[in-house]
C-alpha cells in the first residue's frame, strides 16, 4: 500500500473515530439532565462542629454527597475490588467479564458472576430499564456515553453518592450513618465491607435485619479483597449495631427547620453541609432554664415557650427554642414559636421612647400621666398596669417603669406613621402596611415576632445600628445599618439598665436586678395570653416568649416575672462583658424629681440623670414661694387624686384635650339613652366659653369641665378665650 494510500486509511479512521466520539459525546442519556440536578440530604453542624441534623429530601430520602477526595481511599480500593477490578482500563464495559458471564450462561443456563460495571450500575441508576438483552445493550451504550463525557473519578462519585441501600437511604454517606452509626471517615475496613455488600440485595444483606446473609455474601467475596480482613471483627460490628441501634440526629429541631426553610435550590445540589453558629451548651441552657420555669406554671395556664439568644456583635444565633418540647402535640409543641405572630405588649416602647428621643425629647422631660382619651375613629383609654395615674413622669421613669398613659401620649404626638417606619427599619417586617393599628400600637396591639424583638432590641447594644440575623458561623461580614444615633441608644441603654427607672411601675424588689450592665423589657398582651421578657448584656441579647400557642388566656396575673428569670439566668450564665462600652459623652445633672429640669434651691426631691453633655436644662421653676405648680393639663389629676399642687395658668394656651377631633363615640344599647354623656374638657387660662352646636353650654373660668348629654349624630364643640378659638368634632352612633 502507498505512502498515499495510507494516509488516507488514517485519516478516514481517525474521521470515523472522531465521529463517533462526537456521536456519543453529545446524543443524549435519558435520565442524565435530572440526575444531575439531583438533591442531597445536607447535614447541619453546631458551632462546636457536632451533629445537629441530616435534612432529608421531600419524599424522605437521605442522599448525603460526599467529594471523592473526602472518600477513603480504602473504601475505594474495596469497592473497585469486588465490583469493578478494572474500572480505570476499560471504556464503560469490560469486555472480559461479558464473556465470561456469556459463557457461564450458555454452558449452565445462569450466572454466576456479575458482568456490570461500576459505569453500567450508574448508567442503570440514571436511566432504570427492565431487565433483558435489549436493555442490557442500551445499558452498555450508555456507560460508554458516560466514560466520553466524564471522568474516571466523577463516574465513581456519582455512583458512590447515588448507590441505593434500601431502607429510603441513598449513597455511602447516609448509608454509613444509617447502617453503622458513623460517619464514612471513621469505618474500619471490615465495617467498609458490610457496607458494601447491601446494595447487591438491600432487602437481604441489610445488616440490621439479618447479618447472616449480609455476613455470607462478604465470605463470597472476600477472594477478590487484598488485605487482612477479619471475620471476628466482622461479628463483632453485627454485635454493636443489634445493640446500640441508630437513630437519625434531631438536635435543635426548630433551629434546624427555620435553616431548611431557607436553603436554595443550588445548595440542596450541591449538598454542602452548613455550620451554623449555635452554641450546644447556651441551646442547652435555654431548654433546660424553660422547661424548669414551665414545670412550676400549671397554676396559671402556661404551656409553653420559647427562648432565641443572638450575638450582638454578629448577629449570630446562639440559642433557638421554637417550644419546650417539639414532640408533644398536646401543647402544639411543633410550632415555632420563635417565628410566629403575637401581640407583643409593652416590648415596642423602647423604639417609641427612642423615636421620642430623636425627635427632641430629653430623657429628664415630664410626660403626663393623667386620664386622657386618644384616637380619631375609635376613643383609646390607656389605664396603666397598677390602675393608677401618676401626674407627671420623666421620660426615663415613664420607660423604665413602663407606664401606659405616657407612651401613648408620645405616639399620638410623634404620629403612627412615622412610628412604623422607624419599627420597619428595625426590622419589624411584618408590621408592614400597618397604620391602622392607631395609637394603641404604643401598647403593642400589632403583632410581631420573637425574632423580630430579639433582633431589634440588639440595636440598643450595637450603637444604634441594625444587623439582620443569621444563623451561618462563617465570617462573612454583614454590612451595619444605622437605626438611631449612638447617642439615643445610648440613652435607651441607660434608661432600660437603671434599676431605680423601674421603682414606680414594678416596686423595689425585681428578678432584673443583676450584678452587671444589662437593659431589659418585659411585656404582656391583653389577658397575659402574652408574656415576654427582653435582655442584652454589651455582647448578647435574649428574648423570650410564654404563654399557650392554642391562644388559651393565662389564669390570674402572672406577669412578666417567668420570662424575665430565664432572660437573666441566661445572661449571668453565657454573658462574657460586664461593662457596657460607652458609646457617647454623658454627665450626670443634679435634677428635680418632677420637673426634670436643673434643680433649683426649693425642688425637695433631687436626683442623677445622666444626660448628653450637649444637652441644655434650665433650672427648675415649678417649685417657688414654697408651693409646686404643674401646668394646666394635670388639674383633672389633682382634682382626681387631691394632691395638694396649685395649677399654673400663666403660660397654658387654650385646648380642647377632651374629646379629640374627629373622635367617634358608639351609644351602649344597655344603657338609657337619657343618661350617657360625653365629657368635654377645656384647660387654657382665663375665662373660656364652651359652645356644643353653636349653643353657649358652660361659661368660666378655665379649666372647665362639661358633660354632655348626647344623642345619634355630629358634635360640633367650640371653646372661646379671650384671644384664642378652638374647635373640634365628634360623631355618636
Amino acid at each position: 500500500m502507498s505512502f498515499t494510500k495510507k494516509r488516507l486509511v488514517l485519516i478516514s479512521l481517525l474521521a470515523v473515530s472522531g465521529a463517533v466520539f462526537l456521536l456519543l459525546r453529545f446524543s443524549p442519556i435519558r435520565g442524565l439532565d435530572l440526575f444531575e440536578k439531583s438533591h442531597y440530604s445536607i447535614p447541619i453542624y453546631s458551632s462546636q462542629e457536632n451533629l445537629l441534623a441530616i435534612l432529608p429530601l421531600e419524599n424522605g430520602l437521605r442522599r448525603q454527597f460526599t467529594p471523592i477526595e473526602n472518600l477513603p481511599e480504602e473504601l475505594r480500593k474495596i469497592v473497585l475490588e469486588s465490583e469493578d477490578k478494572r474500572f480505570y482500563f476499560h471504556p464503560g464495559f469490560d469486555i472480559f467479564s461479558l464473556i465470561r458471564a456469556s459463557w457461564q450462561y450458555f454452558t449452565t443456563g445462569e450466572i454466576n458472576s456479575g458482568a456490570s460495571t461500576i459505569t453500567m450500575q450508574l448508567s442503570r441508576i440514571i436511566s432504570p430499564e427492565r431487565k433483558g438483552v435489549r436493555e442490557k445493550i442500551f445499558e452498555i451504550i450508555n456507560a460508554v456515553k458516560l466514560e466520553v463525557r466524564f471522568s474516571k473519578n466523577e463516574i465513581l462519585q456519582a455512583y458512590l453518592n447515588h448507590l441505593p441501600f434500601g431502607s429510603n437511604i441513598e449513597g455511602i454517606g447516609s448509608a454509613s450513618y444509617y447502617f453503622l452509626g458513623k460517619d464514612i471517615s471513621r469505618l474500619s475496613r471490615e465495617e467498609l465491607l458490610i457496607l458494601m455488600m447491601i446494595p447487591r440485595r438491600p432487602e437481604v444483606f441489610n445488616p440490621l435485619n439479618d447479618s447472616r446473609e449480609n455476613r455470607a455474601a462478604i465470605e463470597r467475596t472476600l477472594p477478590r479483597i487484598t488485605g487482612d480482613i477479619s471475620l471476628e471483627k466482622i461479628d463483632s460490628v453485627y454485635r454493636e449495631n443489634k445493640d446500640s441501634p441508630f437513630s437519625w440526629p434531631s438536635k435543635a429541631p426548630h433551629f434546624v427547620q427555620m435553616i431548611r426553610s431557607s436553603i436554595s435550590d443550588d445548595l440542596w445540589q450541591s449538598g454542602e453541609p452548613i455550620y451554623s453558629s449555635l452554641d450546644e451548651e447556651f441551646q442547652k441552657g435555654a431548654q433546660t432554664y424553660l422547661k424548669d420555669i414551665l414545670s412550676g406554671t400549671a397554676d396559671n395556664r402556661i404551656s409553653n415557650g420559647s427562648v432565641l439568644a443572638i450575638d450582638n456583635k454578629t448577629g449570630k444565633i446562639l440559642a433557638y427554642v421554637g417550644s419546650v418540647d417539639f414532640y408533644k402535640e398536646e401543647i402544639q409543641g411543633q410550632i415555632d414559636g420563635v417565628r410566629i405572630l403575637r401581640q407583643p405588649g409593652s416590648t415596642l416602647k423602647p423604639f417609641l421612647y427612642a423615636k421620642a428621643i430623636e425627635s427632641g425629647f430629653g430623657v429628664s422631660m415630664p410626660l403626663p400621666d393623667i386620664p386622657m382619651e386618644f384616637g380619631n375613629r375609635e376613643v383609646y383609654i390607656p389605664e396603666n398596669y397598677n390602675e393608677r395615674y401618676n401626674g407627671p413622669v420623666r421620660l426615663s421613669v415613664a420607660l423604665g417603669s413602663s407606664l401606659n398613659v405616657p407612651s401613648v401620649y408620645l405616639l399620638e404626638r410623634l404620629g403612627v406613621k412615622h412610628f412604623l417606619e422607624k419599627l420597619l427599619k428595625c426590622g419589624f417586617i411584618s408590621l408592614k402596611d400597618k397604620e391602622n393599628l392607631g395609637v394603641g400600637l404604643a401598647l403593642g396591639n400589632g403583632e410581631v415576632s420573637l425574632w423580630e424583638l430579639v433582633q431589634g432590641f440588639s440595636i440598643f447594644s450595637r450603637k444604634g445600628r441594625f444587623l439582620p440575623l443569621t444563623f451561618d458561623n462563617e465570617n462573612t461580614k454583614i454590612e451595619e445599618q444605622a437605626v438611631f444615633s449612638p447617642s439615643v441608644a445610648e440613652q435607651i441603654r441607660n434608661i432600660l439598665s437603671n434599676k431605680k427607672n423601674r421603682i414606680l411601675g414594678f416596686g423595689r424588689s425585681s428578678p432584673l436586678d443583676v450584678g452587671f450592665d444589662a437593659l431589659f423589657k418585659t411585656g404582656t398582651s391583653n389577658q397575659f395570653n402574652n408574656i415576654w421578657a427582653l435582655g442584652s448584656s454589651q455582647d448578647i441579647t435574649i428574648g423570650v416568649w410564654m404563654g399557650n400557642f392554642s391562644g388559651e388566656t393565662v389564669i390570674g396575673t402572672p406577669g412578666s416575672s417567668y420570662p424575665a428569670r430565664i432572660v437573666v439566668s441566661l445572661l449571668e450564665e453565657f454573658h462574657q462583658v460586664d461593662e457596657f462600652r460607652r458609646q457617647s459623652e454623658f454627665v450626670s445633672w443634679k435634677i428635680c424629681s418632677l420637673s426634670g429640669d436643673k434643680a433649683g434651691p426649693q425642688c425637695y426631691y433631687r436626683v442623677d440623670e445622666f444626660i448628653p453633655t450637649d444637652s441644655q436644662l434650665s433650672e427648675c421653676d415649678w417649685h417657688r414661694g414654697g408651693e409646686t405648680f404643674l401646668p394646666v393639663e394635670y388639674s383633672r389629676w389633682i382634682d382626681l387624686y387631691r394632691q395638694d399642687y396649685q395649677i399654673d395658668n400663666s403660660r397654658s394656651s387654650l385646648d380642647i384635650t377632651q374629646p379629640k377631633d374627629g373622635a367617634v363615640f358608639y351609644l351602649d344599647p344597655t344603657v338609657p339613652e337619657n343618661s350617657q354623656v360625653i365629657a368635654v374638657r377645656i384647660n387654657g387660662r382665663g375665662k373660656v366659653s364652651l359652645y356644643i352646636n353653636d349653643k353657649l353650654v358652660n361659661e368660666g373660668e378655665s379649666p372647665i369641665t362639661f358633660f354632655q348629654n348626647v344623642e345619634r349624630g355630629l358634635f360640633q364643640i367650640r371653646a372661646e378665650g379671650t384671644s384664642d378659638v378652638k374647635e373640634a368634632s365628634i360623631l355618636v352612633k
